[in-house]
């Protein structure tokens, strides 16, 4: 059995990335069933990988698709995005599925997750695609109930008396994205009262914007793989063609995790495949493989 893994599920992408300049719909991609294990045609997330005891590649990511006709990232509806979420926090659809699948929900209860994001950029003659499986550290720099609970510190500022303790009244209060799912029931109203959050990335995390990250080109497939015990400063914004990147970067988890993956599926990879070290401005750096969509 194929070990089932993130960096499998890019190298499938790569064999089949000319789909990705294509105006079609990202959800209809062949995406590999053999390492799937579950799937969600409304909320997140749009797939469970399978998981691997085995190996250090557990396996077992989330994933969720983002898809744009522009290069700006679209909002996140259903879930704040996360580095990490429990299966226990997971739709009962989604853990009934990795269940009948198989799969041991104690043995990892934490997973990782990706998002795969698309942007597709329109100009005269053809479109231009940037397409990239990212880690959720990307997006959550700092615990999300830390976020929630600055938010809603500014809504307090905003509408209360000047008197009162804001950071007082914050502090009492343990936001979580759960609290605001619930419908609350107002006695005396025909009606009950949900509210939604939709978290929406910040311009400096947009990872589309040629401005913020020239090194992710046009028509390319990235993916970009969390370092943050990585110290060495002299590799950042160089890229390296595989065999020629210096050894901060062949030492990376990162790298090494993808270049198992390329050797179970096709070792020709590594010859389209440049690699870099990309450096978020709030969450330390990324290890990045990048390939042209036009071999």
């Amino acid at each position: 059995m194929q070990t089932p893994s993130i960096f499998h599920f890019f190298a499938h992408l790569m064999g089949r990335r000319g789909y990705f300049v294509q105006e079609n719909k990202l959800e209809d991609f062949a995406f590999p069933e053999s390492i799937i294990a579950a799937k969600s045609t409304s909320g997140f997330p749009d797939f469970v990988l399978k998981t691997n005891q085995n190996t250090p590649l557990t396996g077992g990511e989330l994933i969720e698709l983002k898809d744009a006709k522009s290069y700006q990232i679209s909002s996140f509806n259903s879930t704040m995005p996360s580095a990490k979420k429990s299966i226990s926090a997971l739709p009962q659809h989604i853990q009934n599925q990795l269940t009948d699948a198989g799969e041991d929900l104690t043995w990892l209860p934490e997973r990782d997750v990706y998002y795969l994001i698309r942007g597709i950029k329109q100009t005269t003659s053809y479109p231009l695609a940037k397409t990239i499986l990212v880690s959720g550290a990307f997006f959550e720099t700092m615990p999300i109930s830390d976020v929630l609970a600055n938010a809603f510190h500014q809504v307090t500022t905003d509408s209360t008396p000047d008197h009162l303790n804001h950071t007082e009244l914050v502090r009492n209060f343990e936001v979580q994205q759960s609290h605001f799912a619930t419908s609350r029931k107002v006695e005396g109203s025909s009606i009950s009262v949900r509210f939604r959050v939709m978290a929406e990335v910040n311009p400096r995390a947009n990872l589309l914007n040629d401005q913020r990250y020239p090194m992710i080109q046009a028509n390319t497939l990235t993916i970009l793989f969390h370092e943050p015990t990585l110290k060495h400063l002299s590799p950042y914004d160089k890229i390296y063609s595989w065999d020629s990147a210096p050894m901060v970067i062949k030492k990376c988890t990162g790298y090494n995790y993808l270049e198992q993956a390329y050797n179970d599926i096709d070792t020709s990879l590594k010859s389209v495949t440049s690699v870099s070290i990309l450096c978020h401005p709030m969450n330390g750096p990324f290890f990045m493989a990048q390939a042209s969509i036009h071999p």
